[in-house]
């Protein structure tokens, strides 16, 4: 009887010590999963946070400049003059003002060129905005509105921009001023040859970015406000545009 009851005993201690141990094993199984699931998730967000280029350049823009590490930039859009239709001293006076405007320059300075499709995207805009009460008027404005439409999304006409980047190595309270200081004279160095400059804003940085990474897409100023800061728009992303 006694050595029944011990039996007894030890089939109970051992079932258990069964469940308990088959309980830690299966809360250790389920945390192991839990931590591989979080450190997959956790490199998805790495992975995907690459993939944007903002993040892997470690590229800003505030205002009209661009940060890039230390470095802040201005970029200039370059008007341009018909050199051939000046005469001999207009020529050799541009000349001159070119040279001292090179010579002047102690700062890094970058020249670019690129070509780009015609946006109409503003003159329709204005178009639109102009009222009018004549049936006439409004159904030219109507054909004009479609022309420049399809104008600048069939890409028929390209412009060659020119584009020059003033750029500053240090704090960026100093590169504000600094780089307001040496655009403006670049600016009026160059208005003095008759070439007119515009320092791009915000908005026009980023429309310069966009454009230089999607070459073979139509360009329209709303890209910006509905994801253009982006920077690169994927294969997915321009299927769904469509």
């Amino acid at each position: 009887m006694l050595i029944m009851c011990i039996f007894l005993v030890l089939t109970v201690v051992f079932v258990i010590g069964t469940v308990i141990y088959l309980n830690r094993k299966k809360s250790n199984i389920n945390r192991d999963i839990n931590q591989a699931t979080k450190a997959k998730e956790k490199d998805k967000g790495k992975k995907k946070s690459k993939k944007q280029l903002a993040d892997i350049l470690q590229l800003k823009i505030k205002d009209n400049i661009i940060c890039l590490g230390n470095r802040y930039s201005n970029v200039i859009r370059l008007g341009n003059i018909d050199y051939n239709m000046l005469s001999n001293s207009e020529q050799d006076s541009i000349e001159n003002i070119l040279i001292q405007t090179a010579l002047s320059i102690d700062y890094p300075i970058q020249f670019f060129s690129t070509t780009e499709y015609i946006d109409t995207s503003k003159v329709v805009s204005l178009i639109r905005q102009n009222k009018t009460k004549s049936t006439n008027i409004q159904e030219y404005k109507e054909y004009l509105i479609k022309y420049l439409e399809n104008l600048m999304e069939n890409k028929t006409i390209s412009v060659v921009k020119n584009y020059a980047i003033i750029s500053y190595d240090g704090l960026y309270e100093n590169a504000v001023e600094e780089l307001n200081r040496k655009s403006l004279s670049f600016k009026g160095n160059l208005l003095r040859a008759k070439i007119v400059c515009e320092i791009l804003d915000e908005d026009e940085l980023y429309n310069l970015i966009y454009r230089e990474l999607n070459k073979n897409e139509a360009l329209n100023i709303s890209n910006l406000k509905e994801g253009g800061k982006n920077l690169y728009v994927g294969k997915k992303q321009k299927t769904k545009a469509r």
